[in-house]
């Protein structure tokens, strides 16, 4: 079986404060876009058992979000036997574009797709959190979301399909998530959290009317791109990739960045 797992963009992604269990809510505007990696999934008989290959260089063998993923899932189901999957990775690592939480979403959906009663959204959410907080915004399937909570509350809204431009990659700059967060904490003032569905009448407005934040605009770097007018350059997620929302065909970047076209 040959899955597609796309990437994300946030739009606007309020950071609360760290809570008891270490954690941190958000209110968040989440976006598919045309940007996947690709998963090519086998099953052989035995004892569980997961073999993960095209993430070499990227993490530890055995600590993908895919490994992970697939012991969620034998631990709830019982399920036994080997798991071979071979990654063609097209998003960015530490990026900010959801990449391995999608990838862990795909596989859930997949294992599911393969049981008689197959579980149903809630559970598959309940899942989900267990290997992400990104991973259920991929589970529930929708375009676009306003997400909340640590990202277990899923709100699909209609998605706009007018938006296009590039994602822009800092070739020597990676943002670790729990370093983000962990600078995130020593914020004088946390901004209340805006009302979601304030942020949805925003979406529907002109890009060069938005008024979306990202609060980890202050742990990461702006990159040297110019933008005209009705355009809008925007970071996603803990960082380190931007969105640039742009009608241009072709984008002139510096040796050390890379644009990739994407749409919405």
């Amino acid at each position: 079986m040959e899955l597609k797992a796309y990437a994300k963009v946030n739009w606007h992604l309020a950071v609360g404060p760290r809570r008891s269990d270490g954690y941190h809510p958000i209110v968040s505007v989440f976006q598919r876009c045309s940007l996947y990696d690709t998963i090519e999934v086998k099953t052989k008989d035995g004892p569980f058992e997961t073999e993960v290959t095209g993430l070499e260089g990227l993490c530890e063998k055995g600590k993908s979000t895919l490994d992970k993923a697939a012991r969620v899932w034998h631990e709830e189901t019982g399920f036994d036997g080997k798991l071979i999957i071979k990654v063609t990775k097209r998003i960015p690592s530490q990026a900010g574009l959801g990449g391995g939480s999608s990838d862990a979403a795909s596989l859930l959906l997949y294992l599911n797709s393969l049981l008689s009663k197959p579980k149903t959204m809630s559970e598959m959410i309940n899942l989900a959190m267990k290997v992400g907080c990104d991973v259920p915004f991929f589970i529930c399937g929708t375009r676009a979301a306003l997400v909340s909570g640590l990202g277990e509350i899923v709100v699909p809204i209609e998605a706009r399909t007018d938006l296009e431009g590039f994602i822009i990659s800092e070739k020597a700059q990676k943002v670790s998530t729990k370093e983000a967060y962990d600078r995130l904490d020593t914020r004088a003032v946390i901004p209340d959290f805006e009302n979601p569905r304030e942020l949805e009448r925003i979406y529907r407005k002109p890009v060069a009317e938005w008024t979306f934040r990202n609060d980890f605009d202050m742990v990461n770097r702006r990159p040297d791109i110019k933008t005209q007018e009705g355009e809008v350059l925007l970071l996603t997620g803990s960082g380190s990739c931007h969105v640039l929302l742009t009608k241009r065909k072709k984008l002139t970047v510096t040796d050390n960045q890379v644009a990739i076209k994407v749409s919405f």
